[in-house]
């Protein structure tokens, strides 16, 4: 029985898809839709100022400006959800760090049945070296993984 649906967004195109996607799907299932969004620009806003160059307190303003295009990001698919799918339950989350590991650790910790992540989304170039988030994601996660192009 699929009760509970993760999906990764990121604002990019796939994302878009990858989203459109869980949404038909957790109708379907009659699932809880959980809408996740991962900032890696956060984390790296939390580098020691002396390193980065920016004027002392900067760091905190960049924090918060990243804050709130995170929430953008996410009230934009929440309210998305609610428009087109009103009946389904939908909530969001909002965390900071790698993006593969942080989608894998709520798939855990939320004992999801299924996620849904974008081919590739707005990282690419790190991608190239680093390996795909999507990728990662289906390797390590504890549950069915949808890899949407």
């Amino acid at each position: 029985m699929i009760s509970k649906v993760l999906v990764a967004v990121d604002g990019s195109n796939n994302s878009d898809r990858a989203f459109d996607l869980a949404l038909d799907f957790a109708e379907k299932f009659g699932a809880n839709l959980t809408i996740l969004n991962v900032s890696e620009a956060v984390v790296m806003s939390a580098v020691p100022q002396e390193t980065t160059g920016y004027p002392s307190g900067s760091t905190s303003v960049v924090t918060k400006d990243l804050r709130a295009i995170q929430n953008e990001i996410l009230s934009k698919y929440v309210d998305h959800a609610k428009a087109v799918k009103p009946n389904l339950p939908v909530s969001s989350l909002a965390k900071d760090g790698d993006a593969a590991f942080e989608i894998v650790d709520t798939a855990k910790e939320g004992c999801f049945d299924v996620t849904v992540v974008g081919h590739r989304g707005l990282g690419k170039t790190r991608e190239r070296f680093l390996g795909s988030v999507s990728e990662k994601v289906a390797h390590s996660a504890p549950c069915t993984v949808i890899i949407v192009k």
